[in-house]
């Protein structure tokens, strides 16, 4: 028991000397120096690896290996030349397949129709290989397209071309379709712009479409003159 005592006195005494020394907290010592800096992080890091090769033009299926159908132009190699594509439609031919006609009418008196065989044209074999235009250059110095309405809007033409015998024929008529007499030296020329079918199996239809596709309007004469290089 008095053991217990000595040792409960003993942590009494303890605590209260802790106490006592415990004073107020010191002033702040100073800073520390900065330290050294780190690396320059501006410094660009290792390269990374290269990427992977694209697919060549040729490759038409990815596979990185040539192929037989992938040699297009069959001469043994796998490149660019593989890479191009089908030629596309032929267009209307140029000038050197197209030939300007001239039937000149200062001798003719009236008329209420002309007769003219193109195969006295030495520029033209056969006419049933050409597609034709036809205009008529009136003294007025208009070319007017036929079939159509022509000067002052008096009269108009139509026309018909038979190819078997190479023949064309030119019909004029008032506004009421009744004949009309032409008076002479009201036109000077018949033009004839005469386009070779130069394609198998091309046609007079297939010569208008493919202009009408090139934005060539064929009743004026110069928008064809210009396009085929006649002028």
């Amino acid at each position: 028991m008095k053991s217990l005592k000595l040792v409960a006195m003993a942590m009494l005494c303890l605590a209260v000397s802790l106490i006592s020394c415990s004073g107020e907290d010191g002033e702040q010592g100073e800073q520390g120096k900065p330290g050294d800096p780190g690396a320059d992080s501006t410094v660009p890091g290792p390269q990374g690896p290269a990427g992977d090769d694209g697919i060549s033009c040729w490759d038409l299926n990815g596979n990185g290996i040539g192929d037989a159908d992938e040699d297009i132009n069959q001469d043994g190699n796998f490149d660019a030349q593989d890479c191009q594509g089908d030629n596309g439609e032929n267009g209307v031919d140029g000038n050197a397949n197209v030939q300007e006609l001239l039937y000149g009418l200062e001798l003719f008196g009236d008329y209420t129709e002309l007769t003219i065989n193109l195969n006295d044209f030495e520029e033209i074999d056969t006419p049933a290989n050409y597609a034709f235009l036809y205009y008529l250059h009136g003294t007025n110095g208009n070319r007017y397209s036929i079939p159509g309405h022509l000067v002052d809007n008096t009269h108009y033409a139509r026309v018909h071309t038979n190819l078997q015998t190479g023949t064309l024929f030119v019909n004029f008529y008032d506004l009421d379709n009744a004949p009309y007499m032409v008076p002479g030296l009201v036109y000077q020329t018949v033009v004839i712009v005469a386009i070779e079918l130069s394609n198998t199996g091309k046609t007079s239809e297939n010569v208008m479409a493919e202009l009408k596709a090139a934005g060539v309007d064929t009743s004026d004469y110069n928008a064809v003159a210009t396009y085929f290089g006649l002028e």
